[in-house]
């Protein structure tokens, strides 16, 4: 499922993903590669909408796993969570800080900014930023699972990322797969 290449900018091994990327040409409603901050480039995301209707939408953020240092948004990940498209959903799938680019609790930082992005821009994107559901696999389950058990703790959140008049809390957490004692870990 993955490979490994050495990493040039920090001499640590990254994974590079094989799995493609999601066909989503079929999908009319969307909008790709936005920025939610401006850290770094991996900040981003891609938003789908569902064919009819005008909202406002709930939304699931899609996480895509990786081993902490590999993966991407637009993978074939994201096909299960797509289906929710056809259930009057809005698909959010988005990028975070890899392993080998910032150190924990980046990552969270990231998708607990893009959460407050998603709110701040509601109105805009035609979502309910009240109904916020986070999913992911592997890696992005354990993101899933920070974003759920760390709702209101002021020192899991980056502020500085921006919007920090929005929450960042989610209603509802899917998490497939998640580690979670790292010693029993590889």
């Amino acid at each position: 499922m993955f490979k490994s290449e050495k990493n040039i900018y920090n001499n640590h091994y990254a994974i590079d993903e094989v799995i493609p990327e999601a066909n989503t040409d079929h999908i009319k409603r969307k909008k790709l590669d936005i920025s939610y901050a401006d850290s770094s480039p991996s900040q981003k995301f891609d938003i789908y909408w569902p064919e009819e209707g005008d909202g406002p939408f709930p939304v699931i953020v899609v996480l895509h796993g990786g081993a902490f240092m590999g993966g991407d948004k637009a993978s074939e990940e994201m096909l299960p969570m797509l289906t929710a498209l056809n259930r009057g959903y809005v698909v959010v799938s988005a990028n975070y800080r890899l392993s080998w680019e910032a150190k924990f609790p980046a990552l969270i930082y990231d998708i607990k900014a893009a959460v407050r992005w998603i709110r701040a821009n509601s109105h805009l994107y035609k979502i309910n930023p009240d109904k916020i559901a986070v999913w992911g696999g592997s890696a992005g389950a354990y993101i899933s699972l920070f974003m759920g058990v760390s709702a209101g703790l002021n020192f899991m959140e980056d502020n500085a990322m921006g919007n920090p008049g929005h929450l960042s809390n989610v209603q509802a957490v899917v998490s497939w797969f998640s580690p979670t004692n790292f010693l029993e870990m590889d």
